[in-house]
């Protein structure tokens, strides 16, 4: 039998194999040119919605059409020659590309929705071998359709108070450190404010030791209400310089006002909850402190004459001097177990109290100290009272601003030691005073780098000082079934304690720009 041509065969086959090779060789290339539009596209959302977000930032109430603009500009500034044709799209000039803008609120912890912006930039790729697939496939294959999207949404104006400890504590110097507690804290106080806010941003800034505010010198203010050391100021560059003068002008007092300086904090955000362009900021204040506190303000001259806790007339000299403007009441276990009280400017120092170790002396002492963080039944507001009070500004409060619904956001930093010596214990009792000012659930311990759970640092402290106080207040459960502590309702904060025995410089460092990170929420998805 006569065999067929085989050489005719394999040429054949080899015109089709080739046409077939070539036909994919021009897809790779329809396709790989609009894989590289594809990428250019996606360049352009990305910078446009970054730039659109930017506009929309911290506005009460939304102009699309200059935000869209912004965005339309960048586009055309990185080479792609679009205009805008209505408020939420822009087109080339050119034909086959267009973009649409949308804007839609969205939920960020910590506050109301915020506006968002969503880029689909689009455009129509011409191809030149694809086309040729209409002959076996119907349809139109002369160009390919590329689309790219990109969502961001600005990083969130802030409104911070700055809460900074200038008591007497503050002093002490770490193991091996010719720096003092006070100095560490403006030195990372000052890159935090160097580092973080632009002009959109507000600080306040509250100072306390024997009163919960400072002067215009750094030292005592004797004002009655106090009011802020700096009140809430655009973060603009030369106000950040005034704000750090301000922290290096901070000078070392005496003892320890913490609810009146939290009291101080709340008066001095409230109006940016009245204030419809800050309606999408994130409200904050930071605590910067070295122990539990020694000092409250009692606002009447009927209630310094009283047992802070009881109400019942003080032992002599409780009746004696004058306190028109009211005066300030200490207890410290330092100076014995006794409770102190002079005017607001520091004169007529008087001890009430028997001694150190005979009624009613311990019991005065133990309810000042008891009063300070907020048991039951005092004359004045405590530490926790007024955090608690503060944090929940935006649900209305009556002296908090008449806008928002969220909460202020606390943050506190420890600088103490995990130990019993004086002027340097962070102890569980301070601890757990802490956390229920934040509204913590945890303690991050950064020296050893620990996480401790309220449940257990709150669960029965001991009385590290042998003051006889075993703060029964701080012992309760936990949330507790009276007074203020966890809250659900509001926004659960954060405490750090940096640790006197460690690397202090570098732990505040890492706090602060743990803090500075959650604070700026950098939401550009």
């Amino acid at each position: 039998m006569r065999k067929l041509n085989q050489k005719g065969s394999f040429m054949i086959w080899f015109t089709l194999s080739f046409a077939l090779l070539g036909t994919f060789i021009g897809f790779a290339l329809d396709f790989g040119r609009a894989y590289l539009e594809k990428a250019r596209i996606s360049r352009l959302v990305d910078g446009a919605a970054i730039v659109t977000a930017k506009i929309v930032k911290g506005q009460a109430s939304l102009n699309e059409a200059a935000a869209t603009r912004a965005g339309c500009d960048s586009m055309a500034m990185n080479g792609a020659p679009v205009v805008m044709t209505n408020p939420t799209k822009c087109e080339s000039t050119t034909g086959g590309f267009f973009a649409n803008f949308r804007y839609f609120d969205a939920p960020v912890a910590g506050g109301p929705p915020i506006t968002h912006v969503e880029i689909t930039g689009n455009e129509k790729v011409p191809t030149t071998f694809l086309r040729f697939l209409g002959w076996m496939v119907p349809g139109d294959y002369s160009t390919i359709n590329v689309a790219a999207i990109a969502q961001a949404a600005p990083e969130r104006p802030i409104d911070l108070v700055l809460v900074l400890d200038r008591s007497g504590s503050m002093s002490t110097q770490p193991p091996g450190s010719p720096d003092d507690k006070l100095t560490m804290m403006k030195t990372a106080v000052n890159a935090f404010l160097d580092n973080n806010f632009t002009g959109s941003d507000r600080i306040g800034m509250v100072s306390f030791s024997d009163r919960g505010c400072g002067n215009a010198t750094g030292g005592e203010s004797t004002a009655n209400p106090c009011v802020a050391d700096v009140p809430m100021t655009d973060a603009t560059a030369s106000n950040i310089t005034m704000l750090k003068n301000r922290v290096n002008g901070l000078d070392l007092s005496n003892l320890t006002n913490t609810q009146e300086a939290l009291r101080t904090a709340r008066t001095t955000i409230a109006p940016v909850f009245s204030d419809s362009t800050r309606s999408a900021t994130r409200k904050a204040v930071l605590l910067v402190t070295d122990g539990k506190p020694t000092v409250m303000k009692i606002d009447t001259q009927a209630k310094c004459r009283q047992d802070p806790k009881t109400a019942g007339a003080l032992p002599p000299p409780g009746d004696g001097g004058t306190f028109s403007s009211g005066c300030l009441q200490s207890a410290t276990s330092v100076t014995g177990l006794n409770m102190q009280r002079r005017r607001l400017d520091g004169s007529n120092t008087q001890t009430i109290g028997s001694g150190s170790t005979t009624p009613p002396g311990p019991t005065l002492f133990k309810n000042v100290i008891g009063c300070n963080r907020s048991i039951s039944g005092c004359v004045t507001n405590g530490a926790m009272y007024e955090a608690d009070f503060m944090r929940n500004c935006g649900a209305g409060n009556a002296g908090c601003g008449t806008g928002g619904e969220h909460d202020v956001l606390v943050f506190v930093i420890g600088i103490g030691a995990l130990d019993s010596i004086p002027n340097r214990s962070f102890d569980r009792n301070a601890r757990c005073l802490l956390a229920r000012i934040a509204n913590a659930t945890d303690i991050v311990n950064t020296g050893p780098g620990t996480i401790d759970s309220i449940n257990t640092v709150c669960a029965n402290p001991p009385d590290i000082l042998g003051d006889q106080d075993t703060y029964l207040d701080l012992q309760a459960s936990w949330p507790c079934g009276t007074g203020p502590c966890i809250n659900t309702a509001q926004e659960t904060g954060k405490v750090y304690v940096v640790d006197m025995n460690g690397n202090v410089p570098a732990q505040l460092q890492q706090v602060f720009a743990e803090i500075a990170a959650i604070l700026k929420l950098r939401l550009t998805l």
